[in-house]
């Protein structure tokens, strides 16, 4: 057995070690893969129900709009005239 038969010895070794560190690599970022598309999906499906209830709460108030305008304007000018008084005084 010379330096010949200890050289091809360790690159055969090298070889097995690194095809085997490249599987490993190979399956793990598959595997990180299929989870990232997981929590994607469930994250796509999370904003899907919160834009339809954005949606469904914009159109519950869109009608009440005008009478809640008119609420806060009556309100308004009673603190108006509130003040003109309570400075005459």
């Amino acid at each position: 057995m010379g330096i010949e038969w200890f050289r091809d010895l360790s690159i055969t070794i090298l070889g097995f070690v690194t095809s085997g560190v490249l599987i490993f690599i190979m399956v793990l970022i598959y595997h990180l893969y299929r989870k990232a598309k997981s929590a994607l999906q469930m994250a796509e499906s999370a904003l899907k129900i919160a834009h339809d209830t954005v949606s469904l709460v914009q159109a519950g108030i869109k009608p009440l709009l005008p009478i809640l305008t008119l609420i806060q304007g009556i309100r308004g000018g009673y603190k108006g005239i509130s003040k003109i008084f309570k400075k005459g005084k």
